[in-house]
């Protein structure tokens, strides 16, 4: 997470939206910034890079001593680590993509991550991220990039991305590499990864990086043990999707009593629902960050009330972690950018379940401001047949300092024509809202993201964590 509004990919406070970059010339926001960086314009004036600077093409940054992390208007996210030398080329983003976009960047030296934004899901022959050696292109992805001594490192955090050159070009999925050692070498595979350093912190709050934890002081720290803590006790928080077989549909469950094993693996959940003890008995995805854990369930019963026998649980979607402390949330704003996702489900009308999607198949961006309980998100949600865009920006009524918990309507669009005419509509809560989820951490840390959209055939399902 990000202590500062405005970050690549959303958030609350949504002091930015992607349509408040659409004015002419702007290409994104620098959304943190520490040390000695300066920005030069196309005009080859130089100036201190600050918070909230906005960036054009033709700009060149270089971070020397510092780090930068800028929001660009598609959504996409870009950290810059020190050393750096980073020049937007031609950004252009009219709020889809329609044939007049572009995201045409430079590494000069150095190394970045990014999130990529909106650009080059559909035409990907609009995003590129050039180098000396070798281009970048993506498919809707998440990648780290060093850059030093004309010696190119990339690896893929999440999705796919084409390195390509005079050579022919090599593809790196999620988890690979790819090199190129020197001018006119061949992309290969390599072993190694690309380092992302840890940023420095701003006002004790940490800043993006996919890898980056909070010590109980807010300083970023490396995370070493995934598992959390058994999480039996009080102040614990469970966003929750669950398919029974007694053809009830979803239930969505926030606030819990929950039972867990020693790596956080849920094994009994009571609720205020009419679902009560719920007693899991397997798992068919689980993960943890040290922050929060995620995944999916399988298996088990529900107790009697008020049914009089108990029920069977197909698969419950599941986020769970720590609420903020009473008042933690108060000046929070900042922005969030997903960072791993369970795989998307399709529940038909017959009530069958099928996995649609890969996990880490959703990217996007959540901001927020609590004093004015502002907030924008955006997922993009990727699917083995269509690719859904979820977004909104808008008021969120109920959160206060003592309810982490949000939920919210909004807007569905496809890649394709399904939701051209109408196909697409929201799916929790009786179809009240389209996302639900919470603040999890010591200090909102993490955000937790399920949504639920209908669809010809039937409703998908999943959910996303975010920082």
């Amino acid at each position: 997470m990000k202590n500062s509004f405005f970050l690549k990919t959303g958030v609350f406070t949504i002091a930015f939206m992607i349509s408040q970059f659409a004015f002419a010339g702007q290409a994104g926001t620098v959304t943190f910034k520490t040390g000695d960086v300066s920005i030069t314009r196309a005009d080859k004036t130089v100036k201190q890079a600050a918070k909230n600077d906005a960036l054009n093409a033709g700009d060149t940054i270089e971070t020397k001593d510092g780090r930068l992390q800028l929001a660009l208007i598609d959504g996409g996210k870009v950290s810059l680590q020190p050393n750096t030398i980073y020049k937007i080329n031609k950004y252009e983003f009219s709020g889809k993509e329609d044939g007049t976009e572009y995201g045409f960047t430079e590494l000069i030296k150095g190394g970045l991550r990014t999130i990529s934004g909106l650009i080059g899901h559909k035409n990907r022959d609009r995003y590129q991220l050039k180098t000396a050696v070798a281009t970048i292109g993506i498919r809707g992805t998440e990648f780290t990039v060093n850059f030093n001594d004309n010696n190119l490192l990339m690896t893929t955090n999440n999705g796919s991305v084409d390195v390509c050159n005079e050579t022919g070009c090599l593809n790196a999925m999620t988890g690979q590499s790819i090199e190129v050692v020197g001018v006119g070498a061949k992309p290969k595979p390599s072993g190694k990864k690309a380092a992302a350093a840890v940023a420095p912190p701003e006002s004790s709050k940490s800043v993006f990086t996919a890898n980056d934890a909070l010590t109980e002081d807010g300083l970023p720290t490396s995370i070493t043990e995934k598992a959390l803590a058994n999480l039996n006790g009080d102040n614990i928080l469970v966003a929750s999707l669950m398919k029974t077989v007694c053809g009830c549909g979803i239930d969505e469950v926030f606030k819990a009593d929950v039972t867990t094993d020693g790596s956080s693996r849920l094994t009994n959940v009571s609720t205020s629902s009419p679902y009560k003890a719920i007693n899991l008995t397997s798992f068919s995805s689980y993960n943890s960050d040290g922050v929060v854990a995620w995944g999916r369930a399988v298996g088990g019963d529900v107790s009697t009330y008020p049914f009089s026998t108990p029920t069977a649980i197909t698969w419950q979607d599941y986020i769970i972690g720590r609420s903020p402390p009473p008042g933690q949330l108060n000046n929070l704003t900042g922005s969030y950018n997903v960072f791993a996702s369970t795989a998307p489900i399709l529940l038909n009308a017959a009530g069958v379940s099928t996995t649609v999607g890969a996990q880490n198949a959703v990217t996007g961006t959540f901001n927020f401001n609590f004093s004015t309980t502002q907030f924008s998100y955006l997922l993009n949600v990727q699917t083995v047949g269509e690719d859904y865009t979820l977004q909104n920006s808008a008021i969120l009524t109920g959160l206060n300092k003592n309810n982490p918990t949000f939920s919210a309507g909004g807007t569905i669009t496809s890649a394709g024509a399904t939701c051209s005419t109408g196909g697409c509509s929201q799916a929790l809560q009786s179809g009240a809202n389209l996302i639900q989820g919470g603040f999890f951490g010591l200090r909102g840390e993490r955000v937790g993201l399920q949504y639920g959209f209908n669809v010809p055939g039937g409703a998908i399902y999943g959910s996303s964590v975010a920082k």
